[in-house]
């Protein structure tokens, strides 16, 4: 190529030296949690549409009220990360048929003694997966879980 038809890039504007980048906020356990649901498994044993109306709205209440809180807050009062090889076979099952199983761990929110929604956590974002109302996704042994 001769130094004629050489191509050299031009920049079609110079970066204005006054504009300084900004960080957002780096998500920590301090972080309070927001709740997406672009990822709710509808269909099987745990799906979204087996919840009655009157049972999604006492779900929403609770979903508003966690939003207030921090993922240490949620930590203390029983919501946790669990790994995927810990849920029974039945879920593994079902995040393998909804092409979910490249998740290393799952969020199980802690409603009350049984009830668990669990999700996927990513930074402070928790996408919505499944509602659990009998503590079957990942059965414990604990007494009142």
């Amino acid at each position: 190529m001769s130094l004629k038809t050489k191509k050299i890039p031009k920049a079609l504007n110079s970066p204005s030296e006054t504009k300084i980048p900004k960080a957002g906020n780096v998500p920590n356990e301090n972080s309070c949690l927001e709740f997406r649901e672009g990822q709710m498994d509808t269909d099987g044993s745990w799906g979204w549409k087996n919840i009655s109306p009157l049972q999604l709205q006492g779900i929403f209440r609770k979903i508003f009220s966690c939003q207030k809180l921090t993922w240490q807050d949620l930590r203390i009062s029983g919501s946790h990360l669990v790994d995927l090889k810990d849920l029974c076979s039945k879920a593994q099952k079902r995040l393998l048929q909804i092409e979910k199983d490249d998740q290393d761990q799952l969020y199980s929110l802690r409603l009350s003694g049984k009830e668990r929604i669990w999700g996927i956590k990513d930074g402070n974002i928790f996408w919505l997966l499944w509602w659990d109302p009998n503590h079957e996704v990942c059965p414990s042994n604990k007494k009142h879980t």
